[in-house]
């Protein structure tokens, strides 16, 4: 009933916490003895023998003195020290009671002291086995005292009411103070579970690998046979379906695929509300525990295994989790013969607990990979509209312009030659353009240090590849930014130089960057075409007629800041950006 035999889930002590918890017990066990010999001094006339005891009890300091200062110099304690040490703590009271009137001795302390050595080192096992002990030395000090020869040199008497409340105050003792110490292990146990299980939620490793590398952990975690987990979005007629599964030879197996709507609702049975969780044992169809959100048991109702998921899946014990985490997915955990983490009903509660807190870490790097794959889904998209519209526009009018060129013979030389003097010059064009755009596609990644070399370095690759006289200035002396808000700088600054190349006809172009009033300023000036409308609007106006550029746009608002664009037509424009020095919260 109480669990005693169930296995809980192991933490493995370091040797530091091991030893750490010698060297605390050692020094409590020098307190005691001397506090008793002090103690023994003020009342040694009420013992037919106070020299020889006064002997034992010095005797006691000195082996506790010599253990303190034995374990400062060790590096590690291991299970048969302990074990040597924890049995040294029962002899020494089954001597001192002995000559100190038995089971009715003052020194039953020292008993009291082993019990909680017990519980400190180990658990409520290991301070029941110690109750168990302590109590057969008092039931052999007794019997040496009432019955043996040593019964009239004593002259001792067995007091048969204090024997019973010392064992029951033991018992007792024993038990709270043993569950309390298995419960501190437990929660910690727990605690070390979770935290590395949540280190392998990863996103550079992706939904896949992520899953693979938790599943395992707690299939590891709890000496599971198996685990199912069945996920999906409910209207779709499909679910994906991951098993790990631990084979004969000890090998742990990851295995992924798809199932139908058939076999999906094998595994998306319903069960009554407010049911969040549910365990079977011995393949019975009809659940033993049902638990709720919270992790309280739910009377009253039932739930029923499918047939076809019975037949399929054979278990002594099985554990059936609802994942809560995921407000557009149905997903739920099946657990098989689970030995470690207690009794059933502490192993469900356990494995609820720890879905509730992991499910939101799993769930964020699928929403996370999803938006990643939008993004370089719109990326693509629009890498494939620059192509289309530029070089692959420009491409079919060069072949045309060649074959015309080749079929048109009436053309004299001096023509020929211009004409394939200007597609020379469109092919060059369209070249710097593609590489242009080859560079907007590669990832910006410096040292947020150096930004003010890296934009540099771009506005005079940018002047040397296109032939625009191209212009950088920084009126700020120490430019710090966070790592994402020097990406989105670089970003802008690419974006607003391709637009320039593409749409203005500018000769000239200005990049600036400063600061005033708390704010940074990021300028782009040219003297080219312009922008379709005349004047200065700001980027609530942009957005009211559509108009400005969008990747620009949508670069400023991850800033936190604010567009303006200033365009005269046929004389230039200018784009300037301003953003909080301290922006950018979600910082890379």
């Amino acid at each position: 009933m109480l669990g005693l035999r169930s296995r809980r889930l192991a933490l493995q002590r370091s040797a530091g916490e091991r030893i750490e918890t010698e060297r605390i017990l050692s020094s409590a066990r020098v307190v005691l003895a001397l506090t008793s010999v002090l103690a023994f001094q003020y009342n040694s006339f009420r013992f037919e023998y106070p020299n020889l005891i006064d002997a034992l009890l010095l005797l006691y300091c000195a082996h506790s003195l010599a253990l303190m200062g034995t374990l400062w110099f060790r590096t590690k304690s291991e299970f048969r020290y302990s074990a040597l040490v924890h049995a040294t703590d029962l002899l020494w009271p089954t001597a001192i009671s002995l000559l100190t009137n038995g089971p009715s001795s003052p020194f039953f302390l020292y008993f009291v002291f082993a019990i909680l050595g017990a519980a400190f080192r180990w658990g409520l096992r290991e301070s029941l086995l110690t109750v168990v002990g302590a109590l057969a030395a008092m039931t052999a000090d007794a019997k040496i005292l009432t019955l043996g020869p040593m019964a009239r040199l004593f002259e001792s008497h067995f007091d048969a009411n204090i024997f019973v409340v010392r064992t029951v105050y033991m018992v007792i003792l024993a038990f709270l103070v043993g569950s309390l110490a298995d419960s501190e292990k437990q929660r910690r146990t727990e605690a070390l579970s979770i935290a590395q299980i949540t280190a392998d939620v990863r996103v550079d490793v992706g939904l896949k690998g992520t899953l693979q590398a938790v599943l395992h952990q707690v299939v590891s975690l709890f000496g599971a046979r198996e685990l199912l987990l069945v996920a999906g979005d409910p209207g779709n007629l499909r679910a994906n379906l991951w098993r790990v599964e631990r084979l004969e030879t000890g090998e742990v197996v990851f295995s992924w695929g798809h199932l139908d709507s058939p076999d999906w609702q094998q595994y998306a049975f319903e069960l009554p509300s407010p049911t969040a969780a549910a365990a079977w044992r011995r393949n019975r169809l009809r659940n033993v525990i049902l638990l709720d959100r919270e992790g309280n048991r739910v009377r009253g109702k039932s739930s029923l295994l499918p047939t076809g998921f019975s037949a399929r899946h054979s278990f002594d014990s099985l554990l059936c989790i609802g994942i809560p985490a995921m407000p557009d997915i149905s997903a739920r955990l099946f657990l098989f013969d689970p030995k470690l983490g207690g009794r059933t009903a502490e192993q469900l509660r356990f494995l609820q607990y720890l879905t509730q807190q992991i499910s939101p870490a799993v769930y964020n790097v699928y929403i996370l990979r999803r938006l990643r794959s939008r993004a370089a889904s719109v990326e693509r998209g629009r890498v494939a509209r620059e192509l289309h519209d530029g070089v692959i526009q420009t491409l079919h009018a060069i072949a045309f312009r060649l074959y015309a060129l080749r079929t048109n013979s009436t053309l004299a030389s001096p023509e020929c030659a211009q004409e394939l003097l200007e597609i020379q010059e469109l092919v060059q064009a369209e070249t710097t353009s593609l590489r242009t755009l080859i560079h907007q596609l590669k990832p910006v990644d410096f040292d947020p240090r150096h930004l003010v070399d890296f934009l540099g370095g771009v506005i005079e690759r940018y002047r040397y590849e296109t032939g625009i006289q191209a212009k950088f200035v920084c009126d700020v002396a120490d430019v710090t930014l966070r790592p994402q808000a020097c990406r989105e700088v670089a970003g802008i600054v690419q974006e607003a130089l391709a637009n320039v190349l593409k749409h203005s006809g500018a000769e000239n172009v200005l990049v600036r960057l400063s600061a005033d009033d708390g704010r940074w300023i990021l300028s782009v000036e040219d003297d080219g075409r312009g922008f379709a409308f005349s004047g200065k609007l700001s980027q609530a106006e942009l957005e009211k007629i559509r108009g400005g550029p969008l990747i620009i746009k949508e670069r400023v608002r991850s800033l936190g800041g604010e567009l303006t664009i200033e365009s005269k037509p046929s004389q230039g424009a200018r784009i300037v950006v301003t953003f909080p020095q301290m922006s950018m919260s979600n910082t890379a």
